[in-house]
């Protein structure tokens, strides 16, 4: 009986979190769909850039809603607001598809689903909800549940070599063309490869699969963008009121510009302090956790090749030299780390046991309840990480999933009130 209550409790958990992810990513998909919450954000308003100027990186996305636009009258916002609800929640069962093993240790469970630097980041910060990461998070989780699939669970590499070689690859080049920051995480796409290996021979093998993204990271360089092309792009985009970030035009040396007035101009010890935080809390918290399971054999790798993963993250350090916004560099360091320990093989007898031996003293069960309570209520990862933008203070510790409850408790009320019944009028 108290196997079946537990499997019963464990169930209604994973529906839970099911109905929580599902009902969250409706309400930002609704909002952006029907009022004009985002229009004015970079996210948003880069979708728009395409090949309309000549070859543009970042380009493919905007250059499919252009001829939706142009050749069927698909409104722009329609279909960005689409494509990114479907994003989101395929993200979503892509990772419970790995991570719902971990069922068996609620601790863990909670961290990884609830965590403001994962599946949550865009939800915390609504200006982020277009941005074009959640494309290239959706690209690595649909190779891992590959990978998990056919290599390990079916132990099948021979057709996960074909898989790879024509779905993932084509996959990870079409990414490149959209953002150039898919070109950052090759490394861990190949890391994920490499559990499909056994010996040193194979090893070329793989590396002939990889090798046509180089072409999609030479044309990448080649057309970061001019002046001429952000003028004509900016000019043709009118009619959608769009207003192209000046970047575009710059090419790396506005990039490096950018950097530089950022980091020795306006951070402050504050944002210093802000930024230290939310690396212990975005990366740091999940590196130490899996190191541990690791360290205690309830982890292992598939293939020794794997063992110095920590090497094939070096190239996602990169977009901290490039880009301004560390909040997304750290969403995107801990997204990368913590897909990869969920390939990972999971002995989940000997976690039950470890985990009854750490809660058999009762300080340390209060102790880890209390820091998982702060985890999930009391900071939040933004797109700066804390960082104080033109002098206005801001701050990592901040309301976060419980302010998230509030906002949809609101917008419940306010959808039923105008689409069902009308319902008692608020007076204060």
């Amino acid at each position: 009986m108290s196997i079946i209550n537990k499997k019963k409790y464990d169930f209604y958990i994973k529906l839970l979190t099911v109905l929580f992810f599902i009902f969250i990513n409706f309400v930002y998909f609704y909002l952006n769909l029907s009022t004009n919450l985002n229009d004015k954000v970079y996210s948003f308003q880069e979708l728009f850039i395409n090949y309309q100027a000549g070859f543009i990186r970042r380009g493919l996305l905007g250059e499919l809603s252009w001829i939706l636009y142009h050749q069927y009258s698909i409104e722009p916002k329609f279909f960005f607001s689409i494509l990114f609800f479907v994003i989101y929640l395929t993200q979503f069962f892509l990772f419970f598809y790995l991570a719902n093993k971990y069922i068996v240790s609620k601790i863990i469970f909670v961290l990884i689903f609830l965590s403001p630097a994962l599946l949550l980041f865009h939800i915390y910060n609504p200006d982020l909800f277009f941005l074009r990461d959640s494309i290239i998070k959706l690209g690595l989780l649909l190779h891992a549940v590959i990978f998990y699939k056919y290599s390990y669970i079916d132990n099948n590499n021979k057709l996960y070599f074909k898989i790879l070689k024509f779905l993932v690859v084509p996959i990870i080049f079409i990414l490149n063309l959209i953002h150039e920051y898919q070109s950052f995480s090759i490394s861990i796409h190949f890391l994920i490869s490499l559990g499909a290996i056994q010996n040193t021979k194979q090893i070329k093998k793989l590396v002939l699969c990889y090798l046509p993204l180089i072409f999609s990271i030479i044309l990448i360089m080649i057309f970061l963008g001019n002046k001429a092309q952000f003028y004509e792009l900016s000019n043709l985009l009118l009619k959608f009121d769009i207003k192209l970030n000046p970047y575009l035009g710059g090419g790396l040396y506005s990039y490096v510009g950018g950097f530089y007035k950022w980091h020795f101009f306006y951070f402050s010890y504050r944002d210093f302090v802000n930024l230290f935080f939310s690396f212990i809390l975005s990366v740091l918290v999940f590196f130490v956790l899996f190191k541990i399971l690791i360290k205690k054999k309830i982890l292992s790798f598939h293939s020794k090749f794997q063992k110095k993963y920590f090497v094939y993250f070096i190239p996602t350090l990169i977009p901290f030299l490039l880009a301004t916004d560390h909040g997304r560099n750290l969403s995107f360091i801990s997204f990368y780390l913590t897909v990869f320990y969920m390939l990972l093989k999971l002995d989940k007898t000997l976690l039950i046991k470890k985990k009854n031996l750490i809660f058999r003293d009762i300080l340390n069960k209060y102790l880890i309840l209390v820091f998982v309570f702060f985890y999930v209520f009391m900071w939040k990862l933004d797109q700066v990480a804390g960082f104080g933008l033109q002098g206005k203070p801001n701050d990592i510790f901040q309301s976060s999933l419980f302010a998230e409850i509030i906002k949809f408790i609101k917008f419940l009320y306010q959808f039923i009130d105008e689409n069902l019944i009308n319902l008692p009028e608020i007076r204060l």
